[in-house]
């Protein structure tokens, strides 16, 4: 649960003025600045410091004027609750329509303020609001267009004969992370209204004309002396720590291993060329392996509650495991840790139509957590792109392992498909059944320009519907799968290769991957450790590369020792910015994923691995942006 931020100094809206507890219907509003990152970047700072003093003045008026309570700031992005749910919805139109007249007296700096309104019950506590009306707030808030108030169904029938407010129906929205979609409204006031956010726009005219005019000596003389005795740029003084979360004993200790020589290579390359802005750094490596042999979610949350604790720690670097990440992400998100992940690939814990934003429940609009490696839900698309055009299907059986993961694997791919242009029949092979029925299709209503996809596992059913396919007379159609069976060669115990011998051939996977590792990076790798590394190596050095060079960007501002955590993650997220590494150029997009998705496309080779047969690449392509 996450612990809300003391007030600043002379905030006249600190975070405990707020309603009086217990469990009732409260209106909860979220606001946020459009398009205010691609500002900083065209306008410059001090345009971008006027937009957003402006902004604040404006909301922060009007909370006040309809006895709202400013729970949180985060930058460009307010959360508010009021007492009652008609004060929640005046107060969003109040802020709108005195957006549109602020942005009609400055053209050239439009306030586009988007704003979210849901109402439900909460219970406060001492350590915030709980219930899940205020999830639900920001993911309206996420969909409203500038200039817009968008209300949920629930705040529509609470409030239409109490206002004089038009509901414009916006259809049923499926919102990112929710189970069901849910109806939207726009809410447009009607009549004298139209004035909500008009009544007190003097008080911010007369607050510009005094800086502007009887206060501009002052300041002059006061910015002089600051450039005169101002420090030299640079970063806090040092060392700062970079930490690292990894499997790094047991049977899992390869896995990790070269991660953590990966970043230590690139800490070292940094120290030894002076440092950043005046700091050194060092790694504080952790250990998540269980002992059982697994990667243990317990150890991982308890490394990065210790990173989120200790001041010194401005990022970290991992896990390898996505269930670790589940249960890491929720902590460096409450402490505003900037997370780089070379590993993971569950969907849902970037993306918010997969329950993105359970995990940054804390901070919903807050992404603090980035990867490198292209999430799950890439592989439906990019096997359905190579078996439509690179393989020439038309037609696909699409079977299930009637698994949580093998079914949503098989629906990416279907949905895919189709969208392509091909056709699908669809099945499932429940645990331990004859496949044979299964591929009754093969037989039938398919033609000749047909695949069988699977979703699933070498140990969920793929060898043994590849052997049905076989007996049955199928083996040239071809089998295409996912990571679930690319484990391996034929001289691998237990491999979908192995298990399967020369039936093996014909069948084809995917496997999301890095992209190809710069050669200078390989070179000083294998120079220090002697031995070559892996994508995931590449990977975890070019998080650090992300770090490193954020922090030699902001050393050019000096940022404060507080301040440099928050300053390190805010820049490393912003989709306006891009890192040369050793996969080149990578950035990242708005929910954290990285702009490049690439994927290998395997087949199977019956005379690799001495005549055993192995995976041999068939194709590499960057499928990205993410979807």
């Amino acid at each position: 649960m996450r612990t809300d931020p003391p007030a600043e100094a002379g905030d006249p809206h600190p975070a405990t003025d707020r309603p009086a507890a217990g469990s009732v219907t409260r209106g909860f509003l979220f606001a946020d600045l459009r398009g205010y990152t691609s500002f900083v970047e065209t306008h410059g700072a001090a345009s971008a410091v006027d937009l957003l003093t402006r902004f604040r003045f404006i909301v922060r008026e009007q909370i006040e004027r309809f006895d709202g309570a400013e729970i949180r700031t985060e930058g460009d992005s307010f959360y508010v609750v009021f007492g009652s749910v008609s004060d929640a919805v005046r107060g969003g139109l109040a802020i709108a329509e005195a957006a549109r007249q602020g942005s009609s007296e400055r053209s050239d700096e439009p306030i586009r303020v988007g704003i979210g309104v849901h109402a439900g019950e909460t219970v406060e506590t001492p350590e915030g609001y709980v219930g899940s009306a205020v999830n639900i707030a920001a993911r309206i808030c996420a969909v409203a267009q500038p200039g817009e108030v968008l209300v949920s169904d629930t705040v529509r029938a609470l409030t239409q004969t109490l206002l004089p407010v038009r509901f414009v129906p916006r259809g049923r929205r499926q919102l990112k992370g929710l189970a069901d979609p849910i109806a939207l409204y726009a809410a447009e006031p009607t009549g004298a209204t139209a004035t909500w956010g008009g009544a007190r726009r003097s008080g911010w005219r007369r607050r510009r004309w005094l800086i502007g005019s009887g206060a501009a000596a002052g300041l002059a003389v006061v910015a002089l002396a600051w450039f005169i005795s101002r420090p030299p740029p640079g970063l806090p003084p040092g060392p700062w720590t970079i930490g690292l979360d990894m499997p790094l004993s047991g049977n899992v200790a390869s896995l990790g291993g070269p991660m953590q020589d990966a970043v230590q290579l690139a800490i070292d390359e940094a120290n030894a060329a002076g440092g950043i802005g005046g700091a050194t750094l060092k790694l504080d490596a952790r250990d998540d392996a269980g002992s059982d042999g697994s990667e243990d979610p317990d150890l991982g949350a308890a490394n990065a509650t210790a990173f989120a604790a200790d001041p010194r720690v401005i990022a970290m670097i991992g896990p390898s495991s996505s269930g670790v990440a589940t249960s890491q992400i929720p902590i460096t998100n409450t402490a505003g840790l900037l997370q780089c992940s070379p590993a993971n690939t569950r969907s849902g814990l970037t993306k918010p139509r997969f329950g993105a934003l359970d995990l940054r429940a804390a901070y919903p609009t807050r992404i603090n957590y980035v990867r490198l490696a292209p999430a799950d839900d890439i592989q439906g698309p990019a096997s359905a792109s190579f078996a439509f055009n690179d393989l020439g299907a038309r037609e696909a059986l699409v079977v299930d392992d009637a698994g949580d993961i093998g079914r949503e694997i098989a629906d990416f791919f279907e949905q895919a498909f189709k969208k392509l242009g091909g056709t699908t029949v669809r099945r499932a092979l429940n645990p331990g059944a004859d496949p044979v029925p299964v591929l009754e299709p093969l037989s039938g209503t398919l033609g000749p320009q047909t695949i069988v996809f699977f979703g699933g596992f070498s140990g969920t059913g793929a060898p043994e519907l590849r052997k049905a396919m076989v007996d049955e007379g199928h083996a040239a159609v071809p089998l295409f799968s996912w990571d679930g069976i690319w484990d391996g060669s034929g001289a691998d115990k237990g491999s979908y290769i192995q298990l399967l011998g020369a039936g093996a051939v014909g069948s084809y996977a995917s496997h999301a991957t890095i992209g190809p590792l710069r050669a200078d990076f390989e070179d000083r790798f294998r120079t220090k450790y002697r031995v070559a590394p892996d994508e995931y190596a590449g990977a975890a050095y070019a998080c650090a590369e992300v770090i490193l060079q954020t922090l030699r960007e902001l050393a050019k501002t000096s940022p404060t020792a507080d301040g440099l955590r928050e300053a390190v993650r805010s820049y490393a997220v912003d989709p306006t910015h891009s890192y040369q590494t050793a996969l080149g150029t990578v950035g990242f997009d708005a929910n954290g994923d990285s702009i490049h998705q690439f994927v290998n496309l395997y087949r199977v080779e019956s005379s690799a691995a001495g005549g055993k047969g192995d995976w041999v690449i068939a194709k590499q392509q960057d499928f990205g942006p993410a979807p």
